[in-house]
This record gives structure tokens, C-alpha cells and sequence, in this order.
């Protein structure tokens, strides 16, 4: 039988209910309702189990879903196939932290002198786990991302772009820095001498964020929090006036003035993946897109 609409009975399994599922595709309850009662009746068997408005799989369910998620693939694949063969088309990029937006801005005038027609449409989310939802979701074709070691891997795999290192970053006058001259400290350091410290955290769902609460935790430490944002560069320029201290990536915290950074030892690590959506049609611009980013400098020195 045909599987009209696929996305919409994806969407529902997705969701495991009909009204968030009409919320995301921007039809109405009743629309989607019908289309899976209809469904059902021409399958001949529940796709769907209810409990007060809560949808789970059944077999058949399960089977039909996946289908339709094949479905999906193939309507993509033959999209990006044609817009190929027109010179045109867009490229969607998902990217999770600062350094990922700032990545796209150096490559897209090389890649726009090389595919003029071709658009680059980014996605902006500082979690993980939601990029690659939407990667797993086929929203996006390739995604740059920044992992933990907490987190789990694409299932279809990834490309290793570099180790970035966090550190423990001061205003370069704190008393601190006056007692400890070694480039390097324990983490201990902070429920030790840095408790009362005021700290700027990263925004949560972060991988920093996640990194820090794990170490926070670990040490049995309460960092007195006066802000929690997203941006490296704000938070070093608070951090030089005086703002208090923070854990940043050691690269970014090497070019700013007016702070100091420590490196810790053991050192705190997280890790910089290009992931590819699976069954993306490998066209020349995304080809270029994908040796672009791999070659940029940021991922060519990991001292």
C-alpha cells in the first residue's frame, strides 16, 4: 500500500502524541487524527497503542515507521540529486558551540566563490543531544558539534576535528595568580582557594556546562554563580574586569588579554566531531563543505 504523507506518521511516532506532532508540523489536531485512523484502517491492524493520550509503537507500528522514514530518505536524496545537477540547492549545517558559527563565517566566502548558487542554512543549538536529534531527524545534512566524553556518538559515526582543552581562567591582577606561577593546578584549587570566587558558568545544556557540573560534583564544590552565558569572548572580557572566573577553552583564553588561564591536570577535555546525516546525497558542494571545514587551521595544530 502507499504510505502518503510520511512525514506525518514519522512525526507522530516521534512525538508519541498527536498534538505535539500537529505542533511541529503546523497542521491541526484533527488533520493528523483522521490521517492515522485512516491509515489504520486500510493496514488493518493498530499502528498505535493508546493510553491517555500517549502513543507507543506496535509491530506494525514499527515496521510502517521505518518505512516512512525510508521514504523521507529517498524523497531527500532525489531532492539533493536534482539541485546538484541545477548547480543550486542548499546545504543544511547544525553546529553546537561558538567556535562551530565562527568556523562556518571563515569558510562560507571560499565555499560561496566556489558554489555561488548554493545557500548554507545553520542551525544554532549549544546542545548536543538536540543537534543530533535533528541529524538522526534528517533536518540537517552535516553537523558540527562539540562532545564530552559523557556523550554518546552518532550511531553512523563521525570525523575527529580536534581535543579541545578547558581551563581554569582568572583576571590576570587576582591574588591567585600571584601564588601559583606553574602553568598548571589540580582541580582541587577550587574548593580550596577559589570557593568564595565569584564564577561565570556556561549556559546549561552546554557541553561545558555538563563538564563543569560533572567536576563540581566530583570535588563536592558550589561555585558561587553570578551569570550563566554562552559566549567565550563576553565571558573572557568580563573575566579581564574583574568579573570573577570561569572554565573556557584554553585556545580562546591564550589570545585574550587581562586574564590568565591554568591548564588542570588531569586535563578536562572535550572533543570536536563533523558528523554526516546518513544517506546524505554526497554532492561536489557538500564534498567541498566536508574538505573545507577538515583542513581549516583551527584543526591542524592540537599542541
Amino acid at each position: 500500500m502507499e504510505i502518503r504523507n510520511p512525514e506525518y506518521l514519522v512525526e507522530i511516532a516521534r512525538q508519541k502524541g498527536i498534538t505535539r506532532a500537529a505542533e511541529k508540523l503546523f497542521v491541526t489536531q484533527s488533520t493528523l487524527s483522521q490521517y492515522l485512523l485512516k491509515l489504520e484502517a486500510e493496514v488493518g491492524v493498530p499502528l498505535f497503542l493508546r493510553d491517555q493520550g500517549h502513543l507507543t509503537l506496535t509491530d506494525a507500528g514499527s515496521v510502517y515507521v521505518a518505512a516512512a522514514e525510508d521514504i523521507l530518505r529517498i524523497q531527500r536524496a532525489a531532492a539533493d540529486s536534482v539541485e546538484a545537477l541545477r548547480g543550486r540547492g542548499h546545504i543544511d549545517v547544525g553546529v553546537t558551540s561558538a567556535w562551530g558559527t565562527a568556523l562556518l563565517a571563515d569558510v562560507l566566502p571560499d565555499f560561496r566563490r566556489e558554489y555561488p548558487t548554493v545557500t548554507l542554512r545553520i542551525t544554532e543549538n549549544r546542545s548536543y543531544r538536540q543537534i543530533k536529534a535533528i541529524l538522526r531527524a534528517g533536518k540537517v545534512d552535516l553537523a558540527v558539534m562539540a562532545v564530552t566524553p559523557d556523550d554518546d556518538i552518532p550511531a553512523q559515526g563521525y570525523t575527529h576535528l580536534r581535543w579541545e582543552e578547558i581551563a581554569l581562567v582568572l583576571p590576570a591582577g587576582h591574588p591567585f595568580c600571584r601564588t601559583h606561577e606553574a602553568e598548571t593546578v589540580s582541580p582541587d584549587v577550587l574548593p580550596a582557594e577559589l570557593r568564595q570566587e565569584p564564577f561565570l558558568l556556561s549556559c546549561r545544556d552546554s557541553s561545558i556546562r555538563r563538564m563543569e557540573e560533572e567536576l563540581f560534583t566530583r570535588l563536592m564544590f558550589h561555585p558561587n554563580g553570578i551569570c550563566e552565558l554562552n559566549s567565550n569572548d563576553i565571558a573572557l572580557r568580563m573575566i579581564a574586569g574583574g568579573a570573577g572566573a570561569a572554565l573556557l577553552p584554553l585556545a580562546y583564553a591564550k589570545a585574550a588579554e587581562g586574564v590568565r588561564a591554568y591548564r588542570l591536570d588531569p586535563p578536562m577535555l572535550r572533543q570536536d566531531v563533523l558528523a554526516l546525516r546518513k544517506g546524505a546525497a554526497r554532492t561536489p558542494a557538500l564534498d567541498f563543505l566536508i574538505r573545507r571545514i577538515e583542513s581549516d587551521a583551527r584543526f591542524q595544530d592540537q599542541s
